[in-house]
């Protein structure tokens, strides 16, 4: 059953949709506004144990429905309510139930003035009784604290403080009604959340380093690498969405202006010209809106390198000379040059012999620490066979050639042998001649061999 307050000529009526159904008073002495409100057409006498009437309500699909109107004097009513209350029902009236959770919103930043009203809560428990409230939750009794404030006795619920979204995002309260006089709650609690709006207050910014890495001449569109950004404002909306721009470096690279991936635009990227390239990125966010906040900072984008230059002779041939019957003897150093990133194996040095050592007199190694070749005789050379080599020498590296048409260099080296010469029978002697010695007189003998006959027969003498 419903419950209605008896005011002069007019019973407020519980919200109804009286366009949408057809509402029709069983008493006389009643009517009803196109409202829903239901009007006394005459004074009308409540007696104190009441009055009671029907309604009857009927829409365009269902089957009619009836419902009891009972009458009481303002005197009686909170003793009514008392006895609904006791037995666990409601009071009911048409005015909007605010004793609900609701989510209230606050922007963050606000610059005042404070305290600032945000919503004034009202129980439903106030109709009939004196209560009063109390407030508990982050912003108030735990961190952070001072956020906001309840009037205790109006309901009112006060911002104290500019709220920071990215510090505290929402707030979680809970509101409670209590009698003045018996302090027992009258009412169930009334949780609320306070959502704090974002506002653009928060400029997009770089994570992590920009360094990148691209090989030298590799082709236009190449990906060189992304801009990584973070932005503390609210996920979702235009205050994190950035728009990538290149500032510098357009000529050799572009950047997209939604993922911020880096690319080249040229295929002629030397790292022998230059090994690194400095661009300045721009972050905007409200995709780039003239109203974003805008982030600036330079990548580094260092080219890597390729073998793209073979070693060069800094000679264009070599003449050198080596006695028969010589082995293991290092008859030549040669040097070169190589602009590729030193140390690495595309500037490390490899030399082949690639003509003339077909008996396998010669060996070329490289020295490790000067990057030369090191010409070496390996098997002994016979002049009366061969007194002249004409050795063609190859210089490559470890790494092979790429993202170039040049081609591994060669030169000649010219490699003369030498008849090796008579061997005394000792390296010095000593003879005693006496004074006045006739001319042509034997003093003493001088001995020599040639080494491939072990014979003196064919060696021929001549004073110095």
């Amino acid at each position: 059953m419903f419950y209605f307050q008896h005011l002069p000529n007019v019973v407020e009526a519980v919200s109804c949709d009286a366009k949408s159904m057809q509402l029709i008073v069983k008493d006389p002495s009643f009517t009803i506004n196109s409202n829903g409100a239901v009007v006394a057409l005459t004074s009308v006498s409540v007696a104190e144990r009441g009055r009671t009437f029907s309604l009857c309500a009927q829409d365009n699909s269902g089957p009619e429905s009836k419902m009891e109107v009972h009458l009481v004097p303002s005197t009686m009513l909170k003793k009514h309510v008392r006895q609904l209350h006791k037995r666990g029902q409601g009071f009911l009236s048409r005015s909007k139930r605010r004793w609900e959770p609701p989510n209230f919103n606050v922007v963050e930043n606000y610059e005042g003035p404070y305290p600032k009203l945000m919503e004034k809560l009202v129980s439903d428990s106030s109709a009939y009784r004196d209560v009063y409230y109390t407030i508990e939750g982050e912003g108030v009794t735990t961190y952070p604290t001072g956020v906001f404030r309840l009037d205790r006795n109006t309901g009112e619920l006060f911002l104290l403080k500019a709220v920071d979204r990215e510090e505290f995002p929402e707030y979680n309260i809970v509101v409670r009604a209590y009698h003045k006089t018996t302090w027992m709650q009258t009412d169930e609690d009334l949780p609320i959340k306070v959502v704090v709006n974002d506002v653009n207050d928060n400029p997009p910014e770089f994570v992590g380093p920009l360094q990148f890495t691209v090989p030298e001449h590799c082709s236009a569109g190449t990906a060189v690498g992304k801009v990584n950004t973070m932005d503390r404002d609210q996920n979702g909306t235009d205050h994190v969405k950035i728009r990538y721009t290149l500032l510098t470096g357009t000529a050799m690279f572009a950047i997209h202006p939604e993922t911020g991936v880096i690319s080249t635009t040229i295929n002629t990227l030397d790292r022998e010209l230059t090994d690194n390239h400095l661009v300045a990125v721009k972050i905007q966010d409200m995709n780039g809106a003239a109203n974003g906040l805008v982030a600036t900072s330079t990548a580094t984008i260092v080219l890597n390198d390729i073998n793209d230059n073979p070693p060069t002779f800094m000679k264009t041939s070599y003449d050198v000379t080596v006695p028969e019957n010589e082995s293991e003897k290092l008859l030549l150093r040669i040097p070169v040059q190589d602009k590729d990133l030193i140390n690495t194996p595309n500037w490390i040095s490899k030399f082949v012999i690639t003509q003339g050592n077909e008996n396998g007199n010669f060996r070329i190694v490289t020295d490790h620490e000067t990057n030369e070749g090191l010409l070496y005789v390996s098997k002994p050379l016979d002049y009366e066979k061969t007194n002249n080599v004409q050795l063609q020498i190859t210089a490559q590296n470890q790494a092979p050639l790429n993202g170039s048409s040049a081609s591994w260099q060669s030169i000649p080296v010219n490699v003369s042998v030498t008849n090796e010469g008579p061997e005394f029978s000792a390296p010095s002697i000593r003879f005693s001649v006496k004074e006045n010695t006739p001319n042509g007189t034997v003093i003493g003998t001088y001995t020599a061999t040639d080494p491939e006959t072990k014979s003196s027969k064919s060696l021929k003498w001549n004073p110095l």
